[in-house]
């Protein structure tokens, strides 16, 4: 059986197709439809480079953070200022004053540096702590006093029962030490041991703490009395906000600590009664 198709009966003809005006309208709309998400599309992806390119105009509402970081360089610095002072030309006319890295409770600790262990001549080094915090009674003066000799980079051959040092500040608690540099080398064996005196203060009420060692000239120890006189002339400065540590240490003029006896004084006192003599 076969199946046989006439000219007339084919779907298409052997003339041009044409569209029918219904699908060329949907063909139109269609692509009016593909542009216009395809510019809706544009727009958004465009939309994070506008911002991008805003972005220096909002700048100058930024600019409160780098003044801050600016201000804060100074506030760093002013925390690093030395709250008290000690004068004592006769050791060193310019010491070196350095200061720890702050404590956990807050605390700070700065150093103050007269001279050098090793040259046999008058040596001071004070640790001046304050707040104390948490440290307060925390260790006995054994203890403590190793602690300091250590951060001076020094070792304890041997030290003594404390006795008590009275000064305005209070009662140090002082004691005879033997030290010697814990670094071996020409310079240790330069300075050899040398028998100095140390002392701390533990001040509850002040929260503060002040340890130090202290040593006179050649193999021997500062004298107790010079001692007390340095003590006497820890003055807190006036920058500080401390009303309570400037009562208790003011600043006070007088003679050098480590100067000869004031017995001497008396002879300058005979010529004047002289000359009164004279006068009658």
């Amino acid at each position: 059986m076969s199946l046989s198709v006439s000219g007339d009966d084919l779907p298409y003809g052997s003339g041009p197709l044409r569209a029918r005006p219904l699908g060329n309208l949907a063909a139109v709309s269609m692509g009016v439809a593909a542009l216009l998400v395809l510019l809706a599309s544009l727009a958004f992806v465009r939309t994070p480079q506008q911002e991008a390119a805003t972005a220096p105009a909002a700048a100058p509402k930024a600019s409160a953070a780098p003044s801050y970081a600016s201000t804060s360089a100074p506030a760093a610095a002013a925390e690093r200022v030395a709250a008290f002072r000690l004068e004592a030309p006769e050791i060193d006319k310019d010491p070196r004053i350095t200061f720890d890295q702050p404590l956990p409770s807050g605390g700070r600790q700065e150093t103050h540096a007269f001279g050098a262990f090793d040259t046999g001549r008058p040596y001071l080094r004070l640790d001046i702590l304050q707040p104390a915090g948490e440290k307060l009674g925390n260790s006995d003066f054994f203890l403590d006093v190793a602690r300091h000799a250590a951060q001076a980079g020094l070792g304890v051959v041997r030290i003594g029962q404390p006795t008590p040092l009275v000064t305005r500040a209070g009662a140090f608690e002082a004691a005879e030490i033997k030290l010697s540099l814990r670094e071996g080398g020409v310079a240790a064996a330069a300075a050899g041991e040398r028998t100095c005196l140390a002392m701390r203060l533990v001040n509850a009420s002040l929260s503060m703490e002040i340890a130090g060692i202290a040593c006179g000239a050649g193999a021997k120890p500062i004298d107790r009395r010079a001692m007390g006189c340095l003590l006497d002339r820890i003055y807190y400065l006036p920058a500080g906000d401390n009303k309570a540590l400037a009562r208790s240490f003011p600043k006070t003029e007088g003679p050098g600590c480590l100067a000869p006896a004031p017995a001497s004084d008396a002879e300058p006192a005979k010529p004047a009664a002289k000359k009164r003599a004279a006068r009658h």
